[in-house]
């Protein structure tokens, strides 16, 4: 039996206002539906649909894949890290024997910081110099991605470029908002003429490759799975109804022609205090099934679906023979998931000989000891235990995710005997959350063992079921709420006044920084010596109050200068 059976969870959408853009994604796709609605939505599939007819133009249709610069608020640590939703359709494009460019603004630009409104940072490409790479290209589809909500801006300026270089090139976007507010984001894209055509929801590998062999044949088929678009006569909005249920079919991702060199050169990736310099991630599974209330992730992927072990073997077995890789970052939300799975893939992971960490997070109740034996084995050197609140009536009526604070001290306490770092994340300022939960927790975390830690201030993330809860009836605010800092109280759904709010967690973070150093200075000086002098230079703007707390607990207080 896996955890995924023992976890009870009702439908997101019964969590939903009903009149919100969420609640009609989740209730529209197969993994949140009900079988009614499933019956329904199959019927209706039925109906054929008119196409829209395109023009051929003799060859078939050279797509790019594009990644636009990432937004950031102050002080955020700019990670640059191959984009894995772009690489994963190029390995499908790759698959079908169908030719792709692919950039990435970000590699290619990440020394070129612009500032925006509100605290906010661009880092990537300019402008000028995308035109200069598309018009080189001069591709028929275009296709845009982005992961976070606050980066729509950055996707809305490059497809208006595309659009000023040849309006006849189709331009697709894709990622979570995409996916869950299509009609918005058309809305707001389009205002003053078309620049984004269509929309893919979801998974978009088998959906892009649809679409152009569609286009090739010279229609769009207005009734596919997730297909969204608009035109000068009407918009058509599908719903994303299926997901790709057997993982170990997809192709690999295919990073042959990003620049892999720029990245370990600059190596900043998910976890951006790497022990290796030649770093990949790998994504082994999708989906999960927890259904935290801040989360967007679980919304976009809910139901649980893995890769077999040795399906990820091969992957990994690949990067060390194309790219020399030293370490690897997995970057699931639920790598232990399964435990079985997790025994065999850590038990097949110990022949290749390579480090690795978890910089997502670990869901605590599927850790023991005897599987912390294993990762250790198998190269395992850090962990990120999602704690997220130390209190646990919080973590039931805030964060509802099934935390089982009573095995943290001990497990903690074992990894740090076993050498590893062990990182943990909290997420405080939930909306009932008061100011003794906040220090109850706090206190909590300053009990158990521990090597660093991230403090994030609640916010409400487009997509997750605590952004519509919210923005309800809120629609103006919503646009600028897109535009997070988990550093910073900007747009907290916490009752606590904001400097309160912030003052809470900066002291908090000088503390335990200077207790978890003087704890252990070999583990501190381990992590984070090599990296403290490049923090700063690796944060956008002024550095935040998580990164802040490092460089100043690093520093000698001043009763310790005599």
């Amino acid at each position: 039996m896996t955890s995924e059976k023992k976890i009870k969870f009702k439908l997101l959408e019964e969590n939903i206002p009903k009149e919100s853009g969420l609640y009609d994604y989740l209730a529209n796709k197969k993994e949140t539906m009900s079988l009614d609605r499933a019956s329904n939505i199959y019927k209706k599939k039925q109906n054929k649909v008119p196409e829209i007819r395109k023009v051929n133009k003799g060859k078939f249709p050279l797509p790019m894949l594009i990644l636009p610069p990432i937004i950031l608020s102050e002080g955020t640590v700019k990670r640059v890290i191959p984009p894995l939703g772009l690489a994963y359709i190029a390995g499908e494009l790759k698959s079908e024997n169908i030719p792709y460019e692919i950039l990435d603004c970000v590699v290619e630009g990440p020394e070129n910081e612009e500032p925006l409104p509100n605290k906010n940072w661009s880092y990537g490409l300019p402008l000028d110099k995308i035109k200069s790479r598309i018009e080189k290209t001069m591709p028929d589809v275009v296709f845009l991605s982005i992961v976070y909500s606050s980066d729509l801006p950055s996707l809305y300026k490059v497809a208006e470029l595309v659009k000023e270089i040849d309006n006849q090139i189709i331009v697709v976007a894709g990622g979570i908002h995409s996916s869950i507010y299509p009609n918005e984001v058309f809305e707001e894209a389009n205002e003053n003429g078309i620049i984004i055509d269509y929309i893919i929801r979801g998974e978009g590998e088998k959906r892009a490759v649809e679409f152009l062999n569609n286009l090739n044949d010279g229609f769009v088929d207005t009734n596919s799975d997730g297909l969204c678009g608009i035109t000068e006569s009407h918009m058509f909005i599908n719903h994303q109804i299926e997901v790709i249920e057997n993982l170990d079919k997809m192709p690999f991702p295919d990073y042959t022609q990003l620049p892999m060199e720029k990245y370990f050169s600059f190596n900043v990736p998910f976890s951006p205090f790497p022990r290796g310099k030649r770093v990949m991630q790998v994504y082994t599974s999708r989906g999960c099934p927890v259904g935290c209330t801040f989360c967007a992730s679980t919304n976009f992927n809910k139901k649980f679906r893995s890769r077999s072990p040795d399906n990820i073997i091969d992957e990994i077995k690949l990067y060390k023979k194309l790219f020399n890789i030293d370490e690897i970052q997995f970057a699931d939300d639920n790598l232990t998931f399964d435990r079985k799975r997790s025994i065999e893939l850590f038990t097949k992971l110990k022949e290749l000989n390579l480090q690795w960490c978890t910089p997502n997070g670990i869901m605590i109740n599927t850790l023991n000891k005897d599987l912390i034996d294993l990762m250790i084995d198998s190269g395992m050197y850090q962990i990120t235990l999602s704690i997220d609140s130390g209190s646990e009536k919080v973590l039931k009526e805030e964060h509802r995710k099934p935390v089982d604070l009573s095995k943290v001290p001990d497990l903690a306490e074992y990894l740090g005997k076993r050498n590893i770092l062990v990182h943990a994340t909290l997420v405080v300022g939930m909306p009932n959350e008061t100011v003794k939960d906040i220090k109850d927790g706090f206190k909590f975390v300053e009990n158990i063992y521990l090597n660093s830690i991230g403090v994030f201030i609640a916010q409400a993330l487009p997509g997750s079921e605590l952004y519509e809860k919210v923005y309800q009836g809120r629609d103006k605010e919503k646009k600028v709420a897109r535009h997070i800092d988990t550093a910073r109280a900007l747009h907290k759904v916490s009752t606590i006044k904001t400097e309160i709010l912030e003052k809470l967690i900066a002291d908090f973070l000088y503390k335990i920084n200077k207790k978890l150093k003087k704890r252990d200075p070999v583990a501190w000086l381990e992590k984070y010596s090599k990296h403290k002098d490049r923090l700063s230079l690796i944060t956008i703007g002024s550095a935040a109050p998580n990164s802040d707390g490092i460089i100043q607990a690093a520093e000698p207080a001043p009763n310790e200068l005599f």
